[in-house]
């Protein structure tokens, strides 16, 4: 009977993994062999970061591997860890201040022996799973509460993340739940009062939360749009361009010269010759831009995107509620990480230090979106009868 129920066991692992969809596995691989090979790029003529492209290779390695070993067991087990998860990571990032080393002016790694991990990356795959949980009855979805209570599960790990300071990763959680509110069925006016509740949380950040060198990227950020052609040659502007404003301006020239097809790999200026700062992690798609020209964005904006659609098509054919709001938060985060980090590139938002998903440098990062995304795999690999009215509409 043991070795029946083995036999059946076995089975059911082959079944999956014959329905696994392989067009989002070979999106995934792309996506991370374009961030080899950009990574590769940034850091071939920097002794201090060379070893780079060989580490991210290894943190894409582990994370196929982790997500092949996730995509096995029935993804109920997950749901029931969901707030577990969500309260590690909490804990996590509460000991920040207390047990991380100050780096750059940040605390927001723990310092392992031959590794660091970031709380940060981590906790946005936990919000979407107790999210998940928590609005994946429908009817509580639709009350008032049903919606402060989410935005309660979204702001303690944002708040947290704001404090170290992470400015860009704690934005990525209002998208989240708001594509996820809106999955879950909320209505919009009720989306509506979360858009104004979050844009007001921002003006108080700005004034109370931020740190000064944060407030200088804004203003200096607000301050560029009235530039033109003769004020860029100003002193002032000049001196604003050398100091505070150095980071974005490099990466604006840099996406700004590589034209149709960009200068190729390993050759863009800005990158070669080290005037671009941070581009293996929170300007990667400036290196895109110099060196892939608008055709080679254009590119690696395709991959995502079709990365965001399939994920959404697996949310859009399952009838499991949990499992339909999980793809839609990944989706949600992957698609808002990836926007915000462009936008920064492109100088349309403040400089955050972001990085972009599955592209630029960092294990943490890398190995959070691969689990988040082998977990999608995993549900879109079941189909879960539902026989309850809830699951219908």
């Amino acid at each position: 009977m043991l070795d029946s129920f083995g036999k059946d066991a076995a089975q059911r692992r082959l079944e999956v993994l014959q329905r696994t969809d392989g067009w989002l596995v070979l999106l995934v691989a792309a996506l991370c062999l374009c961030g080899l090979a950009f990574i590769g790029s940034a850091t071939s003529d920097d002794t201090l970061f060379a070893a780079q492209q060989g580490r991210q290779a290894l943190f894409v390695a582990c994370g196929f591997g982790i997500g092949f070993f996730v995509l096995l067991p029935h993804y109920v087990h997950i749901l029931r860890l969901s707030w577990v998860c969500y309260g590690a990571v909490v804990l996590a990032l509460l000991g920040l201040p207390f047990f991380a080393p100050e780096l750059n002016g940040a605390r927001r790694w723990y310092a392992l022996p031959g590794f660091s991990i970031q709380p940060s990356e981590f906790a946005k795959l936990a919000v979407v799973l107790a999210l998940a949980a928590l609005l994946r009855f429908k009817s509580r979805a639709k009350t008032f509460d049903g919606l402060i209570v989410p935005g309660l599960v979204a702001a303690v790990p944002a708040l947290l993340i704001l404090k170290q300071p992470d400015l860009g990763s704690s934005l990525v959680f209002g998208p989240v739940l708001l594509a996820m509110c809106y999955a879950a069925g909320a209505p919009a006016r009720s989306i509506v009062a979360l858009v104004l509740l979050c844009s007001g949380l921002l003006v108080f950040a700005y004034f109370e939360l931020m740190h000064d060198y944060q407030r200088v990227r804004v203003d200096v950020w607000f301050a560029h749009w009235s530039w033109d052609d003769a004020s860029v040659y100003t002193h002032d502007v000049r001196e604003v361009l050398r100091g505070k404003g150095f980071q974005p301006w490099q990466a604006l020239i840099a996406m700004g010269s590589g034209g149709w097809s960009g200068f190729g790999l390993g050759q863009g200026p800005q990158n070669r010759y080290d005037f671009l700062p941070y581009r293996s992690e929170d300007y990667v798609f400036a290196v895109v831009g110099e060196e892939g020209g608008f055709l080679g964005a254009l590119l690696v904006l395709g991959l995502v995107t079709a990365l965001v659609a399939r994920l959404l098509m697996i949310a859009s054919r399952t009838r499991e509620r949990f499992g339909k709001l999980v793809c839609v938060g990944v989706a949600a985060w992957l698609g808002a990480q990836t926007l915000f980090h462009v936008a920064v590139c492109g100088w349309l938002v403040p400089s955050t230090g972001l990085p972009m998903p599955l592209l630029s440098y960092g294990g943490s990062s890398t190995l959070a979106m691969l689990l988040a995304i082998a977990i999608c795999v995993n549900i879109g690999a079941r189909r879960e009868p539902i026989l309850s009215g809830d699951g219908f509409r």
